[in-house]
């Protein structure tokens, strides 16, 4: 379906900003139940690590999502599996509070997961589509993700006082609709990758891992923190929940900054993106050890609230960049292999987190075993920059492609 008024906005900017609006509306989905945690607990009488299992069916839906839409990118574009996914995810958001039942809320979390996935992956590979505002875009697509989720801990609180939870479950469903609507009018220019390399030579490459674990151990870390630090600021800092919730949404709000500025970084060549994505993930580290330490003191409790805020949003460019500019796999496999390698954390994380509350009732346990995985992206970071040299240099064409431009530049800015 074609409308003539939209069919000469195929330009790079309006892609960047169609794609960063649908992912803002659908990853309030992220975060949306954390304010509701006492609520959901006391209403549907679940435990701490149940109600973890919010987040857990949502990132399991995105995990399995990934790998299928990276195929179907590859093969048909990523417009439809734009509009597609996000159909499937605003069912799944609006069916969510009209079932009654904690198995079917967890399986709508699981519906509206797979459509989350399947978008996010697509609108992944039109910001990498974009040329040379490429790195940028992918910043600001990556910023889209932390503005969704950082309203969706600002604003639930207000709409659960004005409608319960169930309402505010079903007020975060409703934009969706705008999402879907969005890839209705947005004309978009599909061209079908002719590198070689699908899902099995994704799974050899050392250099997908690489990248995988470290955005693990950055974004992955990231939100499976920030699902309870609002519960944190309320316990330890003693603050009231909305202001909390404003608190810990503000922590995540802060990517609409750093994730740009990571595409920004690697536009002017400031950094490599492995020395980025290496920095990063020692930042994060260094906030998840300020928040577990057993003293507790507020300044202490912000420091590690900012350097996670920084360390898990700045290397968001970097590495879906790096993913797409790998020769030897196709753009699409490749960005959602990192996105499945990346989820343990946002899989695992939260209720592990919770379950460790219960038993010890101490946040140096809970968030001290995510240092396990930082400790992992921080390992697969320093290896990263030489599996990727030798695939990128290593890597191939097929007949049919054709090579760069003499003095086009590469689609990522590399340290090694």
């Amino acid at each position: 379906m074609r409308f003539p008024p939209f069919e000469r906005r195929c330009s790079a900017p309006w892609r960047i900003f169609a794609a960063c609006l649908t992912l803002l509306i659908l990853t309030v989905q992220y975060t949306n139940y954390s304010p509701l945690i006492p609520e959901l607990r006391a209403t549907l009488q679940i435990s701490a690590g149940e109600v973890g299992l919010f987040s857990t069916l949502l990132f399991l839906g995105l995990t399995l999502a990934y790998l299928p839409a990276g195929v179907l990118i590859d093969r048909y574009g990523a417009r439809p599996v734009l509009l597609a996914s996000t159909l499937l995810a605003t069912c799944g958001a609006l069916l969510l509070p009209l079932v009654p039942h904690f198995g079917w809320l967890l399986a709508m979390r699981l519906v509206t997961g797979l459509g989350i996935g399947g978008a996010f992956v697509a609108g992944a590979s039109v910001a990498a589509g974009s040329g040379r505002l490429a790195a940028l875009g992918q910043g600001l697509y990556g910023g889209s993700t932390q503005v969704g989720a950082g309203l969706g801990l600002l604003l639930t609180p207000y709409l659960a006082r004005l409608f319960g939870w169930r309402g505010a479950f079903f007020c975060w469903g409703l934009p969706g609709l705008l999402g879907a609507l969005i890839w209705l009018l947005v004309d978009v220019e599909e061209q079908h990758p002719l590198r070689q390399g699908g899902l099995r030579r994704g799974l050899r490459s050392g250099a997908v891992w690489s990248l995988g674990l470290a955005h693990m151990g950055t974004f992955g870390l990231g939100n499976a923190i920030a699902t309870w630090i609002a519960l944190y600021l309320v316990q330890l800092d003693h603050l009231p929940l909305a202001l909390a919730a404003t608190c810990g949404s503000l922590a995540l709000l802060s990517g609409m900054l750093f994730r740009p500025l990571g595409g920004l970084i690697l536009g002017r060549r400031w950094l490599g993106s492995i020395t980025l994505v290496r920095l990063m993930a020692l930042f994060c580290c260094a906030g998840i050890i300020c928040l577990a330490l057993p003293w507790h003191s507020a300044p202490l409790s912000w420091i590690g609230i900012t350097l996670t805020a920084i360390g898990s949003s700045t290397p968001y460019a970097a590495i879906f960049n790096e993913a797409a500019s790998l020769r030897s796999v196709g753009k699409g496999v490749a960005q959602s292999l990192v996105s499945v390698i990346s989820s343990p954390t946002l899989i695992m994380g939260p209720p592990l987190i919770g379950f460790l509350l219960d038993q010890t009732a101490s946040y140096s346990d809970a968030f001290g075993i995510m240092l396990l995985f930082s400790a992992v992206a921080i390992v697969a970071a320093l290896v990263a920059g030489s599996a990727i040299a030798r695939e990128h240099w290593g890597g191939y064409y097929t007949v049919t492609e054709s090579l760069p431009a003499p003095g086009e530049p590469s689609p990522s800015t590399r340290s090694e």
